[in-house]
């Protein structure tokens, strides 16, 4: 099975080389590395430039430098439609995959039904501290079963390696502004075949200038809540169709879960809109729908407390 690796970068120069010695230096070589920079204003265009002439990689490794700036949700679903891999694994510019990361998935994906398989991560931090994570590392393939709170995204896209039949679907569906990580999970869960594998094969930096760490900021405002839902709504219909028209026989719990979805939504948006106490005690029937629990208090002291 043909592999490919999607490497999005902006401003990387400072972690960026570790993370090309990372996919260089893999046990099982990527048949095809593109790497697409979004208008960087550093000199991470100039290292990977000479990083590839340096080790001859120009017959495997392509560099494009984005002509205006897109935002990573673009970059990345751009750089997946360009990949021609039958395994595609998404790369960020400043973490550090183990040695053997591409040969565990590979073998995986090709002796199980697998269309998106996660790994757990060791976190790593300035101060040199380290955190396996999300589970233990038992080394055990485990399927992920859907649950009413689906929109919580389990692991980083940075542990990610799907097929290209779930590239083209994730282009198909994918709306402006929309993480791939969190569109290729929701595709993974519905379709039964979202798989674990509980061992850390990468080293996850955790610092505060991450796109990740900056959109987790940028989220806590009641304008950014409404647009996450509206957002969010447009999604549960995507989902209808996509089970609709591309899942072979959905389960038919399935449709009501995305419907209970689409009301808690509409619910949390009415809540945001008229600001009623009355609307937030109803928002606790649907607890379950949060992704994590302690939003449904982080509603309150957005609209209550904070109120902007």
């Amino acid at each position: 099975m043909k592999t490919s690796v999607v490497l999005s970068t902006f401003n990387g120069q400072n972690f960026i080389k570790q993370q090309l010695d990372s996919l260089r230096l893999q046990e099982h070589v990527a048949d095809e590395v593109l790497i697409l920079d979004d208008r960087s204003t550093d000199d991470t265009v100039t290292i990977v430039k000479k990083y590839i002439e340096e080790f001859s990689l120009e017959n495997k490794w392509k560099l494009v430098v984005n002509q205006q700036n897109k935002g990573w949700q673009k970059n990345f679903i751009d750089g997946i439609d360009m990949a021609t891999g039958d395994l595609i694994f998404t790369c960020d510019q400043d973490d550090i995959w183990r040695v053997d990361k591409i040969k565990v998935c590979h073998d995986l994906m090709e002796k199980n039904k697998v269309s998106l398989l996660v790994s757990n991560y060791c976190e790593f931090f300035s101060n040199g501290k380290e955190k396996i994570g999300p589970n233990k590392n038992t080394k055990e393939l485990k399927k992920v079963d859907i649950s009413m709170n689906y929109m919580l995204v389990g692991y980083p896209g940075c542990t990610y390696c799907f097929t290209k039949d779930l590239a083209r679907l994730a282009i198909k569906y994918w709306t402006i502004g929309e993480a791939h990580d969190a569109l290729l999970w929701r595709l993974g869960l519905f379709s039964d075949s979202l798989y674990v594998y509980t061992d850390d094969l990468i080293k996850w930096r955790k610092h505060n200038d991450s796109a990740f760490a900056k959109n987790s900021l940028a989220s806590k405002t009641i304008a950014n809540k409404l647009k996450w839902i509206e957002n969010s709504i447009h999604n549960c219909k995507l989902i209808v169709q996509y089970l609709d028209n591309d899942v072979v026989r959905p389960r038919s719990r399935y449709y009501s879960i995305v419907q209970r979805n689409l009301k808690w939504l509409k619910l949390r948006k009415e809540f945001y809109r008229n600001k009623s106490i009355f609307s937030w005690l109803k928002l606790l029937f649907y607890f379950d729908c949060y992704p994590r629990k302690r939003q449904y208090l982080g509603d309150f002291y957005l609209v209550f407390v904070k109120r902007s």
